[in-house]
């Protein structure tokens, strides 16, 4: 790849897709009732006290000032290197990171400031899901010691209850929330991996792997990303099983939506109608200039990816990329907009992903407890709640058996058809 000698890496990389930390020793300093009086929508639209940036600010979460991200001025990174002042808390997505700990960070306190962010940010979306004085009681903790013995006399879910609950159609509002896991049987690397794409790039001329995919990298290299999309876009990939399960729940007429972080589209490919797709990381199947947002034919972006060549914008002669969301750019806003469907469904399954992964990993926590949770992967997540059942394994596999159990068998002609089973 070409030389990136000049180029400087952000401060204190905030990567989303990076696991947060759990038990950031600063959080004990903060006074979580303060801040969600702060955490109001005229907070949300402040500008940077230093240079009256409105784009992607933050908040500091010990002095409430707001500043702006390192893709603005970095004044939020300098009012930490002044004050000392830890941790602070994204307009752009609702995620928090601590200068101390150099992380994302994450836990129970946490969680509910995220979510009265997503009730100030998409009011239209989130205000019939979300009871505020439920939400108070939870910041402030005076409900705490009930709910934790509520959890503690929590029964499990168990597979029988899943095959027949599918069976005859007493879950009919089913939510799919899926990760990398179910595309790698169809030979798309994950990334974390000893053998996924950070593996393979830590060969290569990079500040770090993770720039590839880091919107200030792509600005000034544009062509790191295009070697990489080009090896991508040229492998022919089919749905996997769990694809084809998602669309057999959806003909059933029990899908209500399937949260995915694959931007690999393999679920419409499968024959899931897109209606039901929420792809918290972004799709390919159209482009924007990376400058200033103008839309372009993402097949024209795809001939120039393929000889090499940088697309540039006709506006701004900005580089265009696929609509995938890079590290530094703000979830889609239907990610946001559509948490009401996890208050919707009767059933939610997870499949091939560790929910590590933030914000996206925050969508667990949404879940009532009366809700049963089907996790199938190769390890548990640690996923402590009622109604909770581990399928562990190879994904595929798994699902083979459910499906055979659920006395599908047109459906698992069409799979030996498909992947000569």
């Amino acid at each position: 790849m070409d030389s990136i000698d000049n180029y400087i890496p952000p401060d204190s990389l905030n990567l989303f897709a990076i696991s947060p930390k759990e038990d950031c020793p600063h959080e004990e300093s903060l006074d979580f009732s303060q801040i969600a009086s702060h955490l109001v929508k005229e907070k949300l639209k402040a500008p940077c006290k230093d240079c009256n940036a409105t784009h992607e600010n933050w908040m500091c979460l010990i002095c409430y000032d707001v500043f702006c991200s390192r893709y603005s001025n970095s004044h939020m990174v300098k009012h930490n290197e002044i004050t000392g002042h830890q941790l602070a808390q994204s307009f752009a997505d609702g995620s928090f990171w601590c200068y101390s700990c150099d992380s994302y960070v994450y836990s129970k306190n946490f969680h509910t400031l995220a979510i009265k962010f997503s009730t100030i940010k998409f009011p239209e979306s989130t205000s019939d899901m979300i009871d505020m004085d439920t939400l108070a009681k939870e910041i402030s903790g005076v409900d705490a010691e009930h709910r934790v013995k509520e959890k503690d006399e929590g029964r499990g879910f168990s597979k029988k209850e899943l095959v027949q609950g599918i069976k005859e159609k007493k879950f009919r509002r089913i939510v799919f929330l899926t990760g990398a896991g179910i595309s790698v049987s169809a030979g798309i690397p994950d990334f974390r991996s000893e053998s996924g794409i950070y593996a393979q790039l830590g060969k290569c001329d990079l500040p770090y792997p993770e720039a590839i995919f880091e919107i200030g990298y792509f600005k000034e290299h544009p062509e790191t990303f295009y070697k990489l999309a080009k090896a991508i876009m040229n492998y022919k990939a089919q749905p996997t099983v769990a694809h084809n399960f998602i669309r057999m729940i959806a003909d059933e007429g029990l899908l209500l939506a399937n949260f995915t972080q694959n931007v690999d589209g393999l679920e419409i490919d499968a024959g899931v109608d897109q209606k039901y797709l929420i792809e918290a990381h972004g799709h390919l199947r159209s482009a924007h200039c990376a400058e200033c947002s103008k839309e372009h034919d993402v097949e024209e972006l795809k001939k120039f990816i393929q000889e090499e060549k940088i697309y540039r914008c006709t506006s701004c002669n900005g580089p265009v990329k696929p609509d995938i969301i890079f590290f530094g750019e703000a979830l889609p806003a239907n990610f946001y907009t559509s948490v009401q469907k996890l208050a919707e469904g009767d059933l939610v399954i997870v499949m091939g992903t560790s929910l590590r992964v933030f914000p996206f990993a925050s969508l667990v926590g949404m879940i009532e407890e009366k809700v049963p949770i089907v996790l199938i992967n190769r390890e548990n997540t640690s996923i402590k709640r009622e109604n909770f059942l581990f399928l562990q394994g190879d994904i595929d596999e798994r699902l083979k058996g459910l499906i055979g159990e659920l006395g599908w068998d047109n459906w698992l002609k069409d799979l030996r058809s498909k992947f000569s089973l």
